[in-house]
């Protein structure tokens, strides 16, 4: 029996309807991956320009204050916001005035983003309607932010000006608390008989004091306070040192006890040099105080050198001395 050669041949060719039908789908396949709604920036400039709005005008209601001086913060790329079938749900769990809370439904999402209020002058609203004659209670109003344009009708921006004083006219809630209610003559420092008020000194603000901030003398002007005087002014004497602002304390403001605090010594985190001298030797190290304290008390201090932990007491402002 002769042996047959091998056939290098196929014995059999692929079906050409397959090798189309093949290609056919990988074309389509490529086309679908092409055309997939990508979460481009594009998308989501769109997301966030509409989110920015809605939180505007949630925020505008909730702090009363023009939308177009609220600054809402969604620049960072890495925060990828849902496309959310309906409107965010935006709310302020804190009392920051800065954290916003957003909830989506559909998708189900959850995220804080910070808005910041702009610039503008905290002034009071009334939260009740109130006839002609009421005396005015810190309970009748609440605190707001508005735009500044209002600052030309005479706001009153601290409360204690007003208090217990008559309304001349009715007022109806939401009404911004103006100097105008207390007086027929336009403003608080007015008065309605001729007699000219007596004429007092002053502090009064040459800059702008950020909340929080401790007092400096360098800040302040003494000056003569024309018209009705505040009952509660710092007295000339006052050691500035020893308080810090409860509010942003604007230029020409007047230095008052209601716009302040007894501030801490020395607080924490402060860096303070201290100075130690044995005989002929002097060292000097810095120090990092570990918490808010008053003179007179015992605090513990790192130096910022070594991290070693020591003990101080605080003997002046800024001031403390190793035990």
């Amino acid at each position: 029996m002769k042996p047959h050669p091998l056939s290098t041949a196929p014995t059999s060719d692929p079906p050409r309807a397959t090798a189309i039908l093949w290609v056919f789908w990988w074309c389509l396949g490529a086309l679908a991956l092409v055309s997939l709604p990508a979460h481009s920036e594009r998308d989501q400039t769109a997301i966030k320009a509409a989110a920015t709005l809605q939180i505007q005008a949630a925020a505008a209601a909730a702090f009363q204050t023009p939308e177009e001086r609220i600054e809402v913060r969604l620049g960072d790329k890495r925060l990828v916001l849902p496309d959310c079938l309906d409107d965010f749900g935006i709310s302020f769990p804190f009392n920051d005035r800065v954290t916003t809370q957003m909830d989506c439904i559909d998708p189900e999402w959850r995220g804080f983003v910070q808005i910041r209020l702009g610039s503008g002058v905290d002034v009071f609203r009334y939260n009740t309607a109130l006839a002609a004659g009421e005396r005015l209670k810190r309970s009748h109003v609440t605190r707001h932010t508005v735009s500044e344009s209002i600052v030309a009708s005479n706001p009153i921006v601290v409360l204690e000006d007003a208090l217990g004083l008559a309304l001349v006219q009715a007022m109806t809630i939401d009404e911004v608390l103006l100097e105008s209610h207390f007086s027929g003559s336009g403003t608080l420092e007015q008065t309605s008989s001729s007699v000219k008020a007596p004429e007092a000194g002053g502090w009064v603000a040459t800059q702008i004091i950020p909340r929080g901030s401790r007092l400096s003398e360098n800040s302040f002007t003494w000056d003569t306070i024309e018209g009705r005087i505040p009952t509660d002014l710092i007295p000339a004497s006052a050691e500035f040192a020893m308080f810090e602002a409860t509010r942003n304390i604007m230029p020409g403001d007047k230095l008052r006890l209601s716009a302040v605090k007894m501030a801490p010594s020395v607080r924490k985190n402060e860096e303070i040099e201290i100075t130690l001298v044995r005989g002929a030797l002097t060292v000097t190290n810095v120090v990092r105080v570990g918490r808010d304290a008053t003179i007179g008390e015992s605090i513990d201090v790192i130096n910022t050198e070594s991290g070693r932990v020591l003990k101080a007491r605080v003997v002046g402002i800024g001031q403390v001395e190793l035990l």
